[in-house]
């Protein structure tokens, strides 16, 4: 009996088949007789990854929407979605170009919306009709039911009103409407937004905070505004999120974003100040005992938390000026609370300042779970930075002389900020040595 004619008569020999093949090989075998290919289908559609294209009229996020719409099916075999894209090939343009759809997929995408009986409706309409990648983007998602990961990058979230209003809808109000409801989606990366140093004026902290709202959402990645809208811990059920990394938000505004998050893990923040983004809440100032508190709120479950930070002059003071100059107040003493934390990476600059005099902590925040605590560069191109090799050595020194190790302490590593020379090495490992830990350096 030929092959061919074994896996059509055996549905479950095919399916395993199917499970293991790589997409070339799926995708050929797809081809071999029409029994196949339906059952190919959903392995063939089932994790999908496309790339901006020049050519926004033929982008292959484009092409792809207008395959669900003629063909529906197809979105619900979807179990993974990546629009990457970080440029639209010219340094200078902070907006997507148009990526407008045909006549016929407008048609089928209008009654879609239409249906929904959506007040904003006509809105998301018209911004599909004038091909904004917000409204494709959302049409997109509408029509993808059964995602368990979404990711958007740069090029896709540069703007996202509809996006906003739609999950806002979905995740809030789900019987008021015929949109999906997401309850599969565990994993999504809402990219910073490309050249985000020129969008002064885009908020979207509105728009992407109802991603909270899934209900398996165990992931999440953002780039978040710094609103005046916090007053306080954020208003959604309490959360299943384990991981989470948040560009672009500051001090104040992470405490409220942290207070739901009961079940957090890993935090990865990534610090940030222009002085025209964010005027008002964004500071020169780095607020030590504000990011102590929203740490401490999920001090309980947090096992890792990596800080990085960086600044950036102006849009008019021009890229190679430097930013004015930082202030650090309070510190992070109280960083030894969180009980569970294993893992710290932070910058050298938020523990000891920019210089040896400055130190902002009275001792190494060191909670006995910590086994490795990273010590990085961040801010050392900063004209404050005045740290050299014999200083962060000496520094250390004088701290793990000063620390009485507690019988239950699990730290193993501290790795340093510096690279050192042949006889920094030497004194770094008898500085390990005698306080029971290993030294490295990044």
């Amino acid at each position: 009996m030929a092959a061919t004619s074994v896996l059509s008569q055996s549905h479950d020999l095919l399916l395993c088949i199917l499970d293991h093949l790589p997409f070339a090989s799926l995708l050929s075998l797809s081809l071999v007789n029409k029994h196949i290919h339906q059952t190919a289908k959903p392995h063939l559609y089932s994790a999908i990854e496309t790339t901006w294209s020049t050519t926004p009229s033929a982008a292959p996020a484009v092409l792809l929407l207008r395959s669900i719409l003629e063909r529906p099916e197809l979105g619900r075999y979807i179990r993974h979605l990546r629009l990457d894209g970080d440029g639209f090939g010219q340094d200078a343009v902070a907006e997507p170009p148009a990526c407008p759809l045909d006549h016929l997929s407008f048609a089928r995408a209008s009654k879609l919306i239409l249906d929904t009986g959506l007040p904003y409706a006509n809105f998301w309409l018209d911004e599909l009709r004038c091909g904004t990648v917000d409204a494709m983007v959302t049409t997109l998602l509408m029509t993808t039911p059964r995602l368990k990961s979404l990711f958007l990058g740069p090029n896709f979230t540069v703007r996202s009103r509809v996006l906003g209003k739609m999950l806002q809808t979905a995740l809030t109000d789900p019987s008021s409407s015929e949109l999906p409801t997401f309850q599969d989606l565990g994993q999504v990366t809402f990219s910073p937004r490309y050249n985000q140093h020129l969008q002064l004026y885009v908020n979207n902290t509105t728009e992407v905070l109802p991603f909270l709202r899934l209900p398996k959402l165990q992931d999440l990645s953002l780039s978040l505004d710094n609103p005046n809208l916090f007053a306080g811990p954020l208003r959604v059920p309490p959360s299943s999120l384990t991981s989470l990394e948040v560009s672009r938000l500051r001090e104040t505004p992470l405490v409220s974003l942290l207070a739901p998050l009961r079940r957090l893990e890993k935090l990865h923040w990534n610090w940030s100040y222009q002085p025209d983004l964010d005027e008002g809440v964004s500071t020169n100032v780095i607020q030590l005992n504000a990011m102590t508190q929203a740490f401490n709120q999920v001090g309980e479950t947090l096992t890792d938390l990596t800080i990085e930070a960086e600044t950036r002059p102006s849009n008019t003071a021009g890229y190679y000026h430097q930013p004015p100059p930082l202030e650090i107040e309070g510190s992070l003493d109280d960083l030894i609370q969180l009980s569970r934390l294993k893992r710290l990476s932070i910058p050298w600059v938020f523990l000891m300042g920019f210089t040896d005099s400055s130190a902002k902590c009275s001792r190494l925040p060191l909670p006995p779970s910590l086994e490795v605590l990273t010590l990085t560069n961040h801010l050392s191109t900063d004209e404050q930075w005045e740290w050299h090799h014999d200083a962060v050595l000496s520094t250390i020194k004088s701290e793990l002389g000063r620390w009485t190790r507690p019988s239950s302490s699990n730290l193993k590593r501290i790795i340093l900020p510096l690279p050192l020379s042949h006889d920094h090495q030497t004194l770094q490992e008898e500085l390990g040595e005698a306080a029971g830990i290993e030294l490295a350096w990044t």
